[in-house]
């Protein structure tokens, strides 16, 4: 008998991940859920189904919303009952066998995930990423198309790294930053910090 696996989301995303499923997992019967939110950005989770049997998966279309936030709440809303989350690693990634890929999380075609490499959950790494040796990538982080972050390098849990962004080995990315002004990054970045495209310089929010 095929799985059945349930995709939640809404829009174009959410057509994205029902094709991507659909190649990677032919056999499964797959059930796209659109999910809206209101005004007040409240989920209507009325329409999430019961999702009682034991051989249900589920996986989370859902974008960069609010450092993540809001792709980890649907998440939260799914383990609560019980859901199995595989990560949807899309045709054409290649993943080393020592590497590590948390529940929910996607690894887009053409990415490259190098030995012992480690990708929390929720985190999501686009198309033709690529994270060199020993890579931590935290939880509900969320790399764009193209980032190549270097060896032994780390990303904190919900930060946001835009296209065209390099990150040099070693460095570390700290919780809750963005970073989509293009360039190299040699140097750490703390907690909180936020380059936006729209400001000339860094903003830091404390404790934030």
């Amino acid at each position: 008998m095929p799985s059945e696996k349930y995709l939640i989301g809404s829009g174009a995303l959410l057509q994205w991940a029902l094709a991507a499923w659909a190649e990677v997992a032919p056999d499964s019967v797959l059930h796209p859920v659109d999910i809206g939110q209101d005004q007040d950005y409240r989920f209507n989770l009325g329409a999430l189904p019961a999702l009682a049997d034991a051989d249900t998966t589920a996986f989370v279309a859902w974008g960069p919303q609010f450092l993540n936030f809001r792709r980890l709440e649907l998440m939260g809303e799914l383990k609560s009952r019980g859901v199995k989350m595989p990560p949807l690693i899309c045709r054409g990634a290649l993943v080393a066998s020592g590497a590590r890929i948390g529940e929910n999380c996607m690894v887009g075609a053409g990415a490259i995930v190098a030995a012992h490499c480690d990708i929390a959950y929720n985190a999501w790494i686009g198309t033709a990423a690529r994270l060199e040796y020993g890579v931590k990538i935290g939880a509900s982080a969320w790399v764009e198309a193209g980032v190549f972050i270097g060896a032994e390098a780390s990303i904190g849990s919900h930060a946001t790294l835009g296209g065209h962004v390099d990150i040099a080995a070693g460095v570390r990315v700290g919780k809750r930053c963005t970073v989509e002004v293009p360039g190299c990054y040699r140097s750490d970045i703390a907690v909180g910090t936020h380059h936006l495209a729209t400001l000339g310089t860094p903003v830091v929010i404390l404790n934030g």
